[in-house]
């Protein structure tokens, strides 16, 4: 096999600029390049096989499949969407904020920052605790109040979660 030297030359080349002119450029550039790139090279590949796409009739008879494929594609995405919700864990408002102790800094300066972080993190724990409260007492007062006068004496006493979320999965619901 010959061994053909220009080809070796280019190789070389686009090797040194990826190595060591690439890495230097900044991201902004990089992208501009990249998408210049793209549009020539799709420009290029549409000039030189324009025939073959006119030509070119296998994808007729995938026409009739289109709707059933894009319905499936929905219940797939609602599925994923619907079981999302019923995954579990729990998220919480705020991180709690892990401080050092005052005495620990070394200047005046951070002394000052800690205690204004202790102090928002207080203010975050009494709202996050308040709101937590209010929601709750919503939460318990809004089927009360909805509900009206009660007549019905069969209570169900074997409710898990006892209304706080839902439990049933989407296909128990069906």
């Amino acid at each position: 096999m010959e061994l053909f030297l220009p080809s070796v030359l280019v190789f070389i080349l686009a090797a040194l600029m990826v190595f060591l002119v690439l890495p230097r450029l900044s991201p902004l550039l990089l992208v501009m390049m990249a998408i210049v790139l793209v549009v020539v090279g799709t420009y290029h590949h549409f000039k030189m096989f324009l025939d073959e796409y006119r030509q070119s009739t296998w994808q007729e008879s995938l026409k009739i499949f289109a709707p059933g494929i894009i319905i499936a594609m929905i219940f797939v995405y609602l599925f994923f969407a619907i079981a999302s919700f019923y995954m579990g864990g729990k998220a919480s408002a705020a991180p709690n904020m892990e401080l050092p102790p005052a005495n620990s800094a070394t200047n005046p300066l951070t002394a000052a920052i800690n205690t204004t972080l202790g102090a928002v993190n207080t203010v975050a724990e009494t709202m996050n605790t308040a709101a937590a409260s209010a929601v709750n007492t919503v939460k318990n007062a809004l089927p009360n109040s909805l509900s009206g006068p009660s007549t019905n004496t069969n209570t169900n006493t074997n409710k898990k979660n006892n209304g706080s979320a839902p439990t049933r999965s989407f296909l128990a619901t069906l």
